[in-house]
């Protein structure tokens, strides 16, 4: 609760009133803030603004996690395309919040979307602490430890555990199953069996630095 409240002052100092009018729904711009009486009132910019995704698709809750999750993960990357065009921390608050309360729960993980790339140290800083909306990374992978004979040691040492954006570490893992033109046309993880510990270390910062969380 006292995270709801911190987030409604962000939401009234960046000038979000809940009564301001809407497009009609089944106009092209439906769900979007309208102009008030006589078109005076300011205009807050939603969802639906500069080619962002359209509201409608997201602004009901999800009946199952998965789903949500999946929401969430959209409204993330879609305030990440807008970040130059929007007012900020407040306009990624509010694009929240017209989409619906039910995102409140993963707002930790929207917001730790946002992130500016880190150095290497920054993220082996924050492993271990368990911060909302963050996850821990192990730059080689786990499953690298029992297929290539690496130590349990080495995969759980400092050097090899970040701390890194959910959401992002969700894309890793889907990154090191796609076939790459990097990996000859094989998927990361195809690549890497059978080799040494330096590479797999290498492709894991590849893998970083392409989902943009490693400087």
């Amino acid at each position: 609760m006292r995270a709801l409240v911190r987030l409604q002052a962000l939401v009234e100092k960046g000038g979000f009133n809940p009564d301001q009018p809407r497009v009609p729904a089944g106009s092209p711009e439906g769900g979007q803030w309208g102009g008030g009486e006589g078109g005076s009132q300011s205009r807050q910019p939603g969802i639906g603004d500069n080619g962002g995704p359209a509201l409608d698709p997201v602004k009901d809750p999800p009946q199952d996690r998965q789903a949500k999750t999946k929401a969430a993960k959209a409204l993330a990357k879609a305030i990440a395309r807008q970040a130059l065009r929007r007012a900020g921390p407040i306009g990624a608050v509010v694009t929240a919040i017209e989409a619906g309360h039910w995102l409140y729960t993963e707002w930790p993980s929207i917001r730790s979307y946002q992130d500016e790339p880190k150095s290497l140290g920054e993220l082996q800083e924050q492993a271990g602490k368990r911060r909302p909306g963050y996850e821990d990374h192990h730059i080689v992978e786990q499953g690298a430890g029992s297929r290539e004979g690496f130590s349990r040691s080495a995969i759980d040492g400092m050097d090899n555990v970040v701390s890194i954006p959910r959401y992002k570490h969700h894309e890793i893992t889907g990154w090191y199953s796609r076939q790459s033109p990097d990996f000859n046309m094989l998927a990361p993880r195809d690549y890497l069996r059978g080799r040494d510990w330096a590479e797999h270390v290498r492709v894991g910062h590849q893998a970083l630095r392409e989902i943009k969380v490693l400087k």
